[in-house]
């Protein structure tokens, strides 16, 4: 059913065989398509799988605004964050077994990392990287804190647990820039997030380091840790 969204007779929804879209200031016009039976073969099923995935994904990165405000420069009215996040990420990662390293910051920002590594403690996270050196063009006079923002997947819960995944959005505080001495961050966890963390056996992380400028909006991600 249509319905009129101003009194100059602008409308979205379905009139007769079309059906009305409204983005920004532009309606769209476009066939109502035609019903396809859902098929249930190994393929399709995996696809499935894949958008849910992609999806849950997706929403936890959207659910920063530090890592939504990287896509900003590359979203419009008609393209969201969210979108661009989505394709991005959906391209990033094999159909069949959900393998490779989701890419959520847009690729072009992204510095090189020399060497990083995760550990995973009771109630913490914690980061290292290298130094960062001052082949990079990073600007420290632009560029002066750091931290590291993700999305951690939580696979396999123990006993009946409602969810067997989870995606929790993390961020560690931020510490001040030094492009010649070791990186650590700590991200603790608390409250549900530290429940569902110790629920799940399989941990695993996908974070950036992003440097701030001295009124903390972010500059540039590094490459994906995972």
């Amino acid at each position: 059913m249509a319905r009129f969204i101003s009194s100059i007779g602008q409308i979205t929804g379905k009139l007769g065989g079309v059906v009305f879209k409204k983005r920004g200031n532009k309606t769209y016009i476009s066939k109502i398509p035609a019903y396809i039976k859902p098929t249930n073969d190994p393929a399709t099923k995996q696809r499935r799988k894949k958008f849910a995935w992609v999806g849950k994904f997706t929403r936890a990165v959207n659910s920063s605004p530090l890592l939504k405000t990287l896509w900003k420069s590359s979203s419009s009215r008609l393209v969201s964050a969210y979108n661009n996040i989505f394709q991005s990420v959906f391209g990033s990662i094999d159909s069949k077994d959900l393998s490779g390293v989701p890419i959520f910051v847009p690729g072009f920002l992204s510095f090189k990392l020399k060497s990083k590594s995760v550990l995973f403690g009771k109630s913490s996270i914690f980061i290292e990287a290298g130094a960062l050196g001052h082949s990079l063009g990073i600007d420290s006079s632009v560029e002066k804190s750091i931290l590291a923002v993700g999305v951690m997947v939580l696979d396999d819960p123990e006993g009946d647990y409602h969810a067997e995944e989870m995606f929790l959005p993390v961020q560690s505080p931020a510490i001040p820039l030094s492009l010649d001495n070791n990186l650590n961050f700590i991200i603790s966890l608390s409250g549900r997030d530290l429940t569902v963390y110790t629920l799940f056996r399989t941990k695993k992380l996908y974070i950036v380091l992003v440097t701030l400028d001295s009124s903390g909006n972010p500059v540039r991600p590094s490459e994906i840790i995972s």
